[in-house]
């Protein structure tokens, strides 16, 4: 079925992108990057706006397990907007939890994965990050099933996956120097970060018209 999705939308709109399925690690963090200072203010009430809910969450465990994923699949939402050239609207953040249990789900088993892989020498950690990047985007995108979506990512990721392993590790880095620069760096980062995955799913999977 994923696979049937993805090769009827890369023959669709998003095929139309002259850089569609194309990896190109450069032109999505300069591109991302033109994209967050062109609406710098949103971006930054966005990212607040997150990083705050997520920490009101995260005050009990249980808070950061439902929470998490439909707030991360909100995100997406608004940066798919974004790219699709609507406005950005800071409600539509809410828009993940129309797609609860598909985010919650995947959100428990990346965090897994990803920590068993961080575990070993951090290196699987990213590659795993990597392999898992689309799964949000298509939940949203192609109102899949949590492991509907996070297989048709890792099928989509591994065909190249020293480039995408390469691509996670540079917003690692990103995200660490926001931190290290304190909540303003922070603030900065994480939009870019959402952005230049969602630049990268649009050339390599393909954007409808509309979100669902």
């Amino acid at each position: 079925m994923g696979d049937q999705v993805i090769s009827s939308n890369m023959a669709g709109s998003g095929s139309e992108h002259p850089a569609a399925g194309q990896v190109n690690i450069s032109r999505w963090l300069s591109e991302a990057w033109n994209l967050v200072m062109s609406d710098f203010a949103n971006f930054m009430l966005l990212s607040i706006i997150y990083i705050v809910l997520m920490g009101i969450a995260s005050w009990t465990f249980l808070g950061g397990l439902i929470f998490g994923g439909p707030l991360t699949a909100g995100f997406f939402y608004i940066v798919f907007q974004k790219i699709r050239g609507n406005p950005i609207n800071i409600g539509d953040i809410a828009k993940g939890f129309n797609f609860f249990v598909a985010a919650l789900l995947a959100d428990i088993l990346i965090t897994v994965f990803v920590a068993i892989g961080l575990f070993f020498l951090i290196i699987p950690g990213i590659v795993i990050s990597a392999l898992y990047m689309f799964a949000f985007p298509l939940i949203i995108e192609k109102n899949m099933d949590f492991w509907q979506a996070m297989e048709t990512s890792r099928k989509i990721i591994q065909k190249n996956i020293f480039e995408y392993s390469a691509f996670m590790l540079l917003l690692y880095v990103l995200l660490l120097l926001g931190l290290l620069m304190l909540l303003v760096g922070f603030v900065f980062a994480l939009p870019l970060t959402f952005v230049a995955i969602g630049l990268a799913y649009r050339d390599m999977v393909g954007l409808d018209e509309k979100t669902i």
